[in-house]
């Protein structure tokens, strides 16, 4: 009995380590303020993708569905995993000079953005592996 207690405390700790090190995903929706839609785009585009590349944001894709006015920017991160995750974003929102643009932009044109949802996808033990389309 106790070599089985120890197999299976062995076992699951090579389970948690692996999950710990899955690669993590993160949908970021934004709602975009009405009448600010063309500078979000050119903030994000220009001013917060050079910014999160420093830091190590993997994006994935970006999209923009709804009708102007009610538009909602949506994008894809992902990470090596949690932890790498935390300390990107940390490091992202402490950075001197998005704080400046933020604050910037945020004077000149108001609100960009309403809301936010952020989801992070933890990948199943039966995900695909991702596909060759493109």
């Amino acid at each position: 009995m106790k070599r089985f207690v120890l197999l299976a405390l062995f076992w699951l700790g090579i389970s948690i380590g692996a999950s710990a090190q899955a690669p993590v995903y993160q949908l970021r929706i934004y709602k975009l303020h009405p009448d600010n839609e063309a500078h979000f785009h050119d903030r994000f585009r220009d001013q917060c993708m050079p910014i999160m590349k420093r830091y190590g944001f993997d994006i994935v894709f970006t999209s923009q569905s709804g009708p102007s006015g009610h538009a909602e920017f949506v994008y894809l991160l992902r990470w090596k995993n949690r932890a790498t995750q935390i300390s990107a974003w940390k490091a992202f929102l402490a950075d001197p000079e998005w704080i400046a643009i933020k604050k910037s932009s945020s004077a000149e044109f108001g609100d960009l953005v309403d809301e936010v949802q952020d989801r992070s996808l933890d990948m199943l033990s039966y995900t695909p592996a991702p596909s060759k389309v493109p």
